[in-house]
């Protein structure tokens, strides 16, 4: 079968990789700081935090009650459904952009997307706590008979479990509250953004739309290895992240030297068959 010539390497062409790092950070030099000056002060509306709280809390007790709650009546606030949720999110980063665009800094945006992602992800441990609180004092309301009876104990046991569960329920409410973060954000906020400030900090935004912000403490052994590479906690775990790092740093090391440290004779080539090259 003819072969045809794939490629052919010239005596002056020498592979060439090279490794680097870089980092993202926000920027937020032009912005004064606040009263304890350490942090920069925000101040998010009264009625988008209770809003936002009531939200959050039907969405835990929702995924909750399903698994670990069956029987219990808890509160049910009048919360604003996902669409409710997603153009009050909306209204609020629209007015953040507005007035970053008023005072032509893009800094007090950002700025306020961090006090936001903030509030939000304090809240679902807090909500759930609630959630848990709530459910013992429903037991607790019902009287001293009611606690010592079977009922009570079958009860204490679920809220048991559903406190070792915490990881999975926020995980699942964190990730629709990042969904709804996510697609405001793309059908919405960018293109405001764009037409206001160009592209330029389009990088940032992408940092703050990761969904890793939105688990519980930002790590979660389950999400990462359904998303990500599971690696080890402990200190003697052989595959946690810093033994890793170094293997892989080492052998891409070792691949760079590899590939300077080659060359090909003058005129050499590469040869094969159509069908053996894929």
């Amino acid at each position: 079968m003819p072969t045809e010539t794939l490629f052919s390497a010239a005596p002056t062409d020498t592979p060439s990789t090279s490794l680097g790092s870089y980092s993202l950070t926000l920027p937020m030099t032009s912005l004064a700081i606040g009263v304890d000056n350490i942090h920069h002060d925000v101040f998010l509306s009264p009625r988008f935090l209770q809003l936002t709280r009531d939200y959050l809390f039907d969405l835990i007790r929702q995924n909750a009650s399903r698994n670990y709650l069956p029987g219990i009546e808890l509160r049910t606030a009048k919360a604003l459904d996902g669409t409710a949720f997603r153009k009050l999110l909306a209204d609020v980063l629209h007015s953040s952009l507005t007035n970053a665009k008023y005072h032509k800094n893009i800094e007090m945006d950002l700025l306020f997307r961090v006090a936001i992602l903030k509030f939000l992800t304090t809240e679902l441990g807090s909500q759930f706590a609630n959630l848990i609180h709530e459910g013992k004092e429903w037991i607790r309301q019902r009287g001293e008979h009611f606690e010592r009876s079977q009922q009570a104990h079958v009860i204490k046991a679920r809220l048991s479990e559903l406190q070792s569960a915490r990881s999975s329920v926020i995980r699942a409410v964190g990730q629709q509250v990042a969904q709804s973060w996510i697609d405001v954000e793309e059908n919405i906020i960018a293109k405001a953004r764009k037409a206001l400030f160009g592209e330029e900090f389009t990088p940032l935004y992408d940092l703050l739309k990761n969904r890793l912000i939105f688990l519980d403490g930002g790590k979660d052994d389950t999400y990462f290895l359904e998303h990500y590479v599971l690696l080890g906690n402990y200190a003697r775990d052989p595959d946690r992240f810093e033994a890793m790092d170094a293997l892989f740093q080492e052998l891409l090391s070792q691949g760079v030297v590899e590939s300077r440290g080659r060359r090909r004779p003058a005129g050499s080539c590469v040869s094969g068959s159509r069908q053996g090259v894929r």
